[in-house]
C-alpha cells in the first residue's frame, strides 16, 4: 500500500491491518512521534499519518495493525493503558519492565 492509499483508508477505516513487511517503508515514510519497546509484543509506537494520529502495534502472526485515534492525547493514553497491561505480564519473571533504571546499573 502506498503511502497516499494509507492517507485515504485511515480517513475511512479507524482501524486497519498491514502485512508486516510494510512496516519499514511505513516507518520511513510517516513522523514517529514516540516509540517504546514492549519487550513482549515487539514496539507500539504513536505515528503522524496525514492530519491523524494513529497507533502502530504488531499483532499475532507478525501483521500491523493501525489504530486512529481523536487525537495526540489520546494516542498517549492508549499507549499508557497498553503499557501497564504488559507490566503483569512480567510479574511471573519476578522483574519490573524498569527495573534497570532503579538498580544502579548503566
Amino acid at each position: 500500500m502506498k503511502p497516499q492509499e494509507l492517507r485515504e483508508q485511515i480517513e475511512r477505516q479507524a482501524i486497519i491491518a498491514l502485512d508486516g513487511k510494510m512496516l519499514p517503508q511505513l516507518l520511513a515514510e510517516v513522523e514517529i512521534v514516540r516509540a517504546d519497546d514492549t519487550c513482549i509484543g515487539g514496539w507500539i509506537r504513536i505515528l503522524v499519518i496525514g492530519e491523524h494520529f494513529v497507533v502502530q502495534e504488531k499483532i499475532p502472526g507478525g501483521d500491523v495493525l493501525i489504530r486512529r485515534l481523536n487525537s495526540r492525547n489520546a494516542a498517549e493514553s492508549f499507549v499508557e493503558r497498553r503499557l501497564a497491561a504488559y507490566q503483569p505480564l512480567w510479574d511471573g519473571c519476578a522483574c519490573r519492565m524498569d527495573d534497570h533504571e532503579n538498580s544502579g546499573i548503566g
